[in-house]
């Protein structure tokens, strides 16, 4: 039996929660061979877990872990992966952000694609974005700076779906603390899928440019040997071939993007949070 397994972070947002888990249990089936359970991560919420009393069909079980400190959410899915991989043995895991971005009408598609390439990560690459003009243009641009760099093209973020055989490659390093797409990336084989990004259910996303910029320095940072190399190349070709001024500017520019990359990955050391007795404060099941 194969159960299939959707883990989801949470941060407050528990009327999204309720709402993505209805249109979870209208879209993916289950049988007795393949039932559905769902890992909530609550990333010590400062309001109280709620969850809706629900019959429903093909959600059989529902387990939250709460964390004793908020982590944020890429995180908050590595300590669950941790879980998992000490937990389950043969299980279709999908993960998903709980805001509603993250369609659940491709999960049959995803999980169906994970369960004939049993090897592979499915990931779910943006076509597009229905988010402000100037988040869209940013987002280009982290990943035009990204391929620059890492000579990677990161077009997909948390939504992925793979059998559980694949948590040891993915968690081999210490990469999926820093970004789970990362993590993908560099440690697992893909195979891609593409579908828009949706709106949020409610309210609008809390991010800011601080944050947005952290996020892709985090991404970049699981390549840091890369961008190393790269930067290295750059800055000798640059010296070769460019006048003073604007040599002195794209150096400049270089050797910011790897410093800043240097105090993300200092900042976020993964330490004793990766021993996940240490931060799981309580677990509940609610089915």
């Amino acid at each position: 039996m194969s159960k299939n397994i959707i883990l989801i972070p949470i941060y407050n947002d528990w009327r999204s929660l309720n709402k993505l888990l209805l249109n979870i249990d209208k879209y993916l089936k289950s049988n007795k061979n393949n039932p559905v359970e769902i890992l909530v991560v609550d990333d010590n919420s400062s309001k109280k877990l709620y969850l809706k009393k629900k019959k429903f069909v093909n959600i059989k079980k529902i387990r939250v872990i709460s964390l004793l400190k908020n982590l944020g959410s890429q995180k908050a899915i590595a300590v669950g992966l941790i879980y998992l991989k000490k937990t389950e043995k043969n299980s279709i895991i999908t993960v998903m952000d709980g805001d509603g971005e993250d369609n659940p009408a491709e999960l049959n598609k995803m999980i169906t694609l994970a369960s004939k390439n049993t090897g592979f990560i499915i990931t779910s690459n943006r076509k597009a974005r229905k988010e402000s003009p100037i988040i869209v243009f940013l987002y280009k641009f982290h990943l035009i700076v990204t391929f620059f760099f890492s000579f990677k093209w990161i077009s997909f973020g948390n939504f992925t779906s793979f059998h559980s055989s694949n948590l040891s490659k993915l968690l081999v390093d210490k990469s999926s603390w820093y970004a789970h797409s990362s993590s993908v990336l560099k440690n697992c084989l893909i195979k891609k899928t593409y579908s828009k990004r949706e709106k949020r259910y409610f309210d609008k996303s809390n991010l800011g440019l601080y944050s947005l910029a952290e996020h892709s320095l985090r991404i970049n940072s699981v390549f840091q040997k890369n961008i190393v190399l790269s930067s290295i190349l750059y800055i000798l070709i640059t010296l070769s071939f460019f006048p003073k001024i604007i040599t002195l500017i794209i150096v400049g520019f270089i050797l910011l993007f790897n410093f800043l990359i240097l105090l993300i990955k200092v900042k976020h050391m993964p330490g004793k949070y990766l021993e996940i007795n240490k931060i799981i404060k309580k677990k509940l099941h609610y089915r």
